[in-house]
């Protein structure tokens, strides 16, 4: 590719993202990662209170007990009359006792949850992404009210300021806020509501996220335009090519949403 013709795609890219109104993110996976797998936070807490138990087993225990409590009670209870705190504390127990068996003891493990709880809403589980953090700062820089939109509780209220992203995000909608989660059409029309732009349309609207179905087909069936995060390469191939983004700095090279 010569000079001249990344000029011209670049000048393209600038209008393009200058035309919209609203950029929404999502965050675990996108602008956040773990600093270490949950399930070996999990392994590690429970040792310091004398619980020991295999990666895998716990592993498959807790995706089992996620999968139904998602089911059962989804947006971590929002829905259900119950509240986040309760359904994490719910979660973590049935995941440690399926485990445990007759070994399981209640205090002991009521503990391990609550400290569980309170770890994940510090700052300390969390790392920004280099292309995040680069990202969110170039879109403010172009005058674009950015949100996020994330299948979350509502500590991702109060963890967004503890990394230091406060100054880029001008709105969060959390799944317990919206009592609709990825990819239901209620949790983005949630999020257009909350931003309080004016005669906002769908065209005006960029979504960017890491999941094909939640974040990519899920915006893209309210009319909104976005874009998948792959920072693995492992290819998508229901998704445009140019819309696949192994770093998300490359949004701002697309010459078509």
């Amino acid at each position: 590719m010569n000079e001249i013709t990344t000029t011209i795609i670049t000048t393209i890219s600038t209008i393009i993202m200058q035309n919209l109104r609203l950029v929404t993110v999502d965050m675990v996976g996108t602008i956040l990662r773990f600093a270490k797998p949950p399930v070996q936070q999990y392994l590690e807490t429970a040792a310091k209170h004398g619980v020991k138990v295999e990666f895998r087993q716990l592993e498959r225990s807790f995706l089992n007990h996620w999968g139904a409590m998602n089911t059962d009670l989804p947006h971590f209870g929002a829905t259900s009359g119950m509240s986040s705190l309760v359904w994490w504390v719910s979660l973590v127990k049935g995941t440690f006792k399926d485990v445990l068996e007759d070994q399981f003891d209640e205090k002991t493990v009521a503990k391990i949850a609550s400290e569980l709880y309170s770890f994940y809403h510090s700052p300390r589980p969390y790392l920004v992404t280099d292309d995040g953090f680069e990202s969110l700062q170039k879109i403010k820089e172009m005058k674009i009210k950015i949100g996020v939109i994330s299948n979350f509780d509502n500590r991702l209220h109060d963890i967004i300021p503890a990394v230091g992203l406060t100054k880029f995000v001008d709105f969060v909608v959390t799944s317990e806020d919206a009592k609709h989660s990825k990819p239901e059409p209620g949790i983005f029309d949630f999020a257009a509501k909350k931003s309080k732009i004016s005669g906002l349309e769908p065209h005006e609207v960029l979504h960017i996220g890491d999941d094909m179905d939640k974040d990519y087909f899920g915006a893209r069936n309210v009319g909104w335009n976005s874009v998948l995060v792959d920072r693995w390469g492992g290819g998508y191939s229901l998704v445009e090519e140019e819309h696949v983004l192994q770093n998300i700095t490359d949004v701002f090279k697309i010459d078509k949403f």
